[in-house]
């Protein structure tokens, strides 16, 4: 299936939840936030939600600074 991250496209093999994405990202570290088509998805919610088709994923990721 067909999903874009950060405005990147990308073919993933499906099933897919946000935490198997992440984990192939390398982006679980703590201070990362999601979104799937401007939706924000609790952290708690990463290991059951399964992306679809078509999904459109931004990630932000926390930074220190002034």
């Amino acid at each position: 299936m067909q999903i874009t991250v950060n405005n990147q496209p990308m073919a993933v093999e499906p099933p897919l939840s946000i935490e198997a994405l992440l984990q192939q990202l390398n982006h679980l570290e703590k201070g990362v936030a999601l979104a799937v088509n401007r939706k924000i998805i609790s952290r708690s919610r990463w290991e059951s939600y399964l992306l679809s088709d078509g999904d459109n994923i931004t990630l932000i990721k926390a930074t220190a600074g002034g």
